[in-house]
């Protein structure tokens, strides 16, 4: 497998590092498939005086936002720990709250393993991130969009063979076996080569999302990155794929039941990971090779259309493709911004600038369900898309004549 790799340039300490992130996060995938439709094995109930319904939705979405904090404390746990035993660290704290899924049961015990699995994520994607860094920068988007590969392909092994799995071998046993991958994520780990923390860390962890602690040309800079990440996030990992249901049934006006319009937003989310995996290297390589600003200007731009098309109910069937585009563009959109802010980040702040960065990633992917849900019950659920067209064109607007590529490396 390392020899197929190779082919491709992808360093083998990528791999290694990347890898264990891939096996640990089938336990997580695994359950947004199986937690809606059989809350009763993990004891979903009504809890505090509010539904269970709420609660399913809580429990998925917590991991998110408790990265708010675990983003910025893994800068803290690589300084403290290394940079291998922050990775077996991390593989314990996935492989548990898996395992936690199967013995734990009610709604106050299943929110903390999700919390113990937001903490491992935030380790995890530190890590690859620090290690494609630590790479030459030619390469970066390359390295991303691998890694991005990677970690979905666990994902969709999950949702595809995991469930097939949990019919023959049963929940309990299914995530048993998952938290039982801990095991290769360990042999994958004991692999990989320390990096120097100290020199791509300064001793202060920073909580600002607004970097204030940078001089202004390079806080600007990555404060636009980090914006445009959000607006990027917040559509195709929020919004779009938690509302993607209501949408086609606003623009498809009854001509199909509602059984058929379930099967193509299933088909549709599919296509988001499947952009990652396929698309993500050769992405990746076009951010390479023809350059960021380029490909950002060009995705962004492109992005805006399909979603544009999508909302304006023209035609069924177009709005279904403009949506797939768009969640393959947003992949090309975001590999370029996580190269460009690899580039742009001086040597000894870059564990700083990546775990908040991250914590924007997450914010958008969050809060994009709750504000697109909310603003389709008060006004319909395409206003929700017109507000993400709106930050979408903020962000390529102030990037085309803000953003300065010449403040590489100001402190």
């Amino acid at each position: 497998m390392f020899h197929k790799i190779s082919r491709i340039n992808i360093p083998s300490q990528i791999t290694f590092t990347i890898l264990p992130l891939g096996l640990i996060i089938m336990g997580d995938s695994i359950l947004y498939v199986i937690l809606p439709s059989n809350y009763d094995f993990f004891e979903i109930e009504s809890f505090l005086g509010i539904d269970s319904a709420f609660w399913i939705g809580f429990i998925l979405s917590i991991n998110r936002f408790v990265r708010f904090f675990s983003n910025i404390l893994s800068v803290k746990i690589l300084q403290n720990l290394g940079f291998r035993n922050s990775m077996y660290l991390a593989s314990i704290f996935g492989a548990g709250s898996t395992l936690g899924y199967a013995i734990f049961k009610g709604v106050f015990l299943i929110i903390i393993m999700r919390i113990i699995w937001g903490f491992s994520y935030s380790i995890f994607r530190l890590s690859y991130q620090l290690k494609v860094f630590s790479y030459n920068p030619q390469n970066f988007g390359k390295y991303v969009g691998y890694c991005l590969s990677v970690q979905r392909f666990g994902s969709l092994i999950a949702v595809t063979l995991g469930v097939y799995l949990a019919v023959k071998l049963g929940y309990f046993n299914l995530l048993l076996l998952l938290s039982l991958l801990v095991i290769p994520a360990f042999i994958l780990v004991s692999r990989i080569k320390e990096i120097n923390i100290d020199k791509i860390s300064k001793p202060k962890v920073n909580w600002n999302l607004f970097y204030f602690d940078h001089k202004f040309l390079l806080r600007k800079n990555i404060l636009l990155l980090s914006f445009f990440k959000f607006s990027s996030s917040f559509t195709s990992n929020g919004l779009a794929i938690a509302t993607i249901t209501p949408f086609l049934i606003s623009i498809n006006q009854g001509s199909m039941s509602k059984e058929l319009i379930l099967t193509i937003a299933g088909v549709i989310v599919g296509f988001r990971w499947i952009a990652d995996i396929i698309f993500g290297v050769l992405f990746g390589y076009f951010s390479d090779k023809f350059g960021r600003r380029k490909n950002i200007i060009i995705s962004s731009t492109l992005m805006i259309l399909a979603i544009i098309i999508s909302i304006s109910g023209i035609e069924f069937f177009l709005s279904i493709i403009c949506l797939v585009i768009m969640f393959f563009l947003s992949v090309s959109l975001e590999t370029s911004l996580d190269s460009q802010l690899g580039e742009i980040s001086p040597d000894k702040e870059k564990s700083n600038i990546l775990s908040r960065y991250s914590t924007w990633q997450d914010l958008g992917a969050a809060f994009g369900p709750i504000v697109g849900y909310a603003i389709g019950i008060y006004y319909g659920i395409h206003y929700g898309y017109i507000l993400s067209l709106i930050l979408i064109f903020l962000c390529l607007f102030f990037y085309i004549f803000k953003f300065k590529e010449s403040t590489n490396q100001v402190v």
